[in-house]
């Protein structure tokens, strides 16, 4: 797993991030929320399998 901290520069590493991590979907784009009904995901949204962002969740993503 590839460790990012804060003063290592998120944002540089970002495309080895993306690239060395599998994106899974879990909510296809027109996917009702679970706990807002009136909310609808415009986009593919789901997150990089294998990371870790705050409170251990997974780096979160979305795709157009």
């Amino acid at each position: 797993m590839l460790e990012i901290k804060e003063s290592d520069g998120f944002w540089q590493k970002l495309d080895q991030l993306v690239t060395t991590s599998n994106l899974i979907i879990d909510r296809p784009q027109g996917t009702i929320h679970p706990h807002y009904p009136i909310s609808i995901y415009p986009f593919d949204y789901g997150y990089l399998e294998g990371t870790k962002a705050g409170e251990e969740d997974r780096v979160d993503v979305c795709e157009q």
